[in-house]
């Protein structure tokens, strides 16, 4: 009997040192935010600082997050952020979470009538103690964060290619330039039939053997089947066409129509970029594309204060006129 009040008073004394006398971690969420966007997911940001009082290190895995969207479980991520804090110290860990816009778009039946989705991340952080007199095995830390995100189902297109000949004076300068001989009224010829997509009738020369610069345009048009917002003032860019990249340069002539927005690009490129595989592109009359492109995208203040990173990658097939 004496052996049982002496457990159950010794039990009760540990309890009251953990409750009261002996000091406990804490982790806190510092910085949660909307870091990035493409058009294919988007990219949260999360500042966890643990502050350890004891005189061992902590070491943990991480946290457990759960991403619902509209209410509906999209994503799970365990072992998010792990790192291990030094004895009696402090340490701030950043890691990102990447939510794919198709996972979502599969478990929202409206999808495409939505502007903003309302995003809510559950996350759970166990961190396990030092076996102490008095300490539990670890201690449970829960946070329940709120963002919403703009809806988006991308649709790009490349429109209006057109590649424009060389001036005369531009072909003899550089045939001078190569050291070549030939004729500059054929070589000119030779350009043009290209272009044209027809095969010389006088092939004096190839085209990828000169340094002339060659007038290209384009327009992007960029549309969102869903309601969120993608303008942007300016575009950083690089197109490729059937695998080889043609053209890399920056945009402002951006029209904002109805259905999207329209982004009209003028630039110039060698010659000496008209590889096979894009001298196809003119005897087809059409070919495959990819545009990587950036901008800076204002959401509202409550979002995010600084315009949020949009980056894209797509691609798709056009046709020359």
């Amino acid at each position: 009997m004496k052996r049982i009040i002496l457990a159950a008073f010794l039990a009760a004394a540990t309890v009251s040192l953990w409750a009261f006398d002996i000091p406990k971690p804490t982790a806190e969420i510092r910085r949660f935010q909307l870091e990035a966007i493409t058009l294919r997911d988007v990219t949260f940001l999360f500042d966890l600082a643990v502050k350890n009082p004891y005189p061992v290190s902590l070491p943990f895995e991480g946290m457990t997050l759960v991403f619902k969207v509209e209410g509906s479980t999209v994503f799970t991520a365990a072992s998010k952020g792990g790192f291990t804090v030094s004895a009696n110290g402090e340490q701030t860990s950043t890691f990102t979470v990447t939510l794919a816009y198709d996972a979502i778009m599969a478990l929202i039946k409206d999808y495409v009538s939505k502007e903003w989705l309302t995003t809510v991340i559950d996350g759970t952080l166990v961190i396990p103690l030092p076996r102490l007199p008095g300490l539990p095995r670890d201690v449970t830390f829960t946070y329940s964060l709120t963002k919403k995100i703009p809806a988006i189902k991308p649709r790009l297109a490349l429109l209006d290619f057109k590649v424009s000949p060389p001036t005369a004076q531009q072909v003899e300068e550089a045939v001078a330039k190569a050291g070549a001989k030939a004729d500059t009224g054929k070589a000119l010829g030779v350009f043009k039939d290209v272009i044209a997509g027809r095969k010389p009738a006088a092939p004096v020369i190839d085209p990828a053997d000169l340094d002339v610069p060659l007038t290209v345009s384009f327009t992007l048009a960029i549309r969102n089947l869903a309601k969120g917002p993608l303008s942007f003032d300016a575009l950083h860019y690089e197109l490729f066409v059937n695998g080889d990249s043609l053209v890399i340069g920056d945009a402002a002539r951006i029209v904002r129509k109805p259905d999207g927005d329209y982004v009209t690009v003028s630039n110039v490129f060698s010659s000496s970029r008209l590889s096979r595989s894009v001298k196809e592109l003119f005897a087809k009359r059409g070919g495959a594309f990819a545009v990587k492109g950036s901008a800076a995208l204002k959401l509202p203040e409550e979002i995010r204060n600084e315009p949020v990173p949009l980056t894209f990658d797509e691609k798709g097939s056009f046709s020359l006129k």
